[in-house]
């Protein structure tokens, strides 16, 4: 049962006025014997106002090639499921 569990752990930064606004900037997952399966810059829909660096270690050169918030909300953070891709 251990082996099929993972963390997630999300960094957010600020957007809006006076960053205000809490917008995903990265996304990691890790399984539960702390294999990276997924980690990935995600760019937020909003400016950034705030890259709280500090706390999430976000700085403005990450996001150049961070994956755009509507492209990475349209995938997958890990692979699906054996199941879920079959065809019913």
């Amino acid at each position: 049962m251990t082996g099929s569990r993972v963390a997630i752990d999300c960094e957010m930064v600020g957007t809006g006025p006076g960053g205000r606004v809490s917008d995903l900037a990265r996304c990691s997952v890790v399984s539960y014997h702390g294999d990276v399966m997924y980690d990935k810059y995600v760019r937020p829909l909003s400016p950034i106002t705030n890259y709280r660096t500090r706390w999430s270690g976000i700085q403005r050169h990450h996001m150049k090639n961070a994956v755009p918030f509507k492209v990475k909300r349209l995938k997958s953070c890990w692979p699906p499921a054996p199941s879920a891709n079959k065809v019913r």
